[in-house]
């Protein structure tokens, strides 16, 4: 049952830890969840859901949001904090497993929520990988990180690899061994994707 232990998460971070805890445990979907089962796994009484969220959709966007803040505050401080834009690659893939890590069952049900079928919780995190991509262009723009590509390429770069820093976070959770080459394989697509959009734009503008 609830208690007001100082060091207890608030009542909505244990129904969220709960939901993603579950969800992970028995390969379900956050919208399929039983709210007294939710209940019971974060110790709550099961009225007080409804203190929290009107429906575990809610409980769906609220996480997706908490993820997106934290990932973005996160970021922008190693870019801002990075001499160059290779340190700032390195930095982003050190965190973002580090994240990883610390947030398994968020990370292992997001994902599958990102690649499921059409659902209120997909878009919610399709939002998350739009809102970080966003951001991550308007801070490169502003610290010019990566000169001379035009923000629609670099929004296209930033999406893919967003993209791909969330699916190669489960080959981390999965094989913890392997992180230095993981981490190496993201510093390498970033790289990547920033210098395939600089080079697609030069060609195009050649051709044209």
């Amino acid at each position: 049952m609830e208690t007001d232990s100082a060091i207890q998460p608030s009542g909505k971070q244990r129904l969220i830890q709960a939901a993603f805890r579950l969800a992970a445990r028995n390969g379900a979907s956050l919208a399929s969840l039983g709210l007294r089962e939710l209940a019971r796994e974060a110790g709550l009484n099961h009225n007080t859901f409804y203190r929290h969220f009107a429906t575990l959709e809610d409980l769906g966007h609220a996480a997706a949001a908490e993820v997106a803040g934290q990932l973005m505050a996160a970021i922008k401080e190693i870019r801002r904090n990075a001499a160059r834009h290779a340190d700032a690659s390195v930095g982003v893939a050190e965190y973002f497993l580090d994240w990883a890590r610390d947030n398994a069952d968020l990370v292992t049900v997001g994902v599958r929520e990102l690649h499921s079928t059409e659902t209120p919780i997909r878009k919610a995190m399709q939002r998350v990988v739009h809102e970080i991509a966003t951001e991550s262009v308007e801070q490169i723009v502003s610290m010019r990180l990566v000169p001379g590509i035009e923000p629609d390429a670099l929004l296209r770069a930033t999406t893919s690899i967003t993209h791909y820093m969330f699916y190669r976070a489960l080959d981390y959770i999965e094989r913890p061994r392997q992180r230095r080459a993981i981490r190496d394989e993201l510093v390498n697509f970033m790289r990547a994707q920033f210098l395939g959009q600089l080079a697609l734009q030069r060609t195009t503008a050649t051709s044209a």
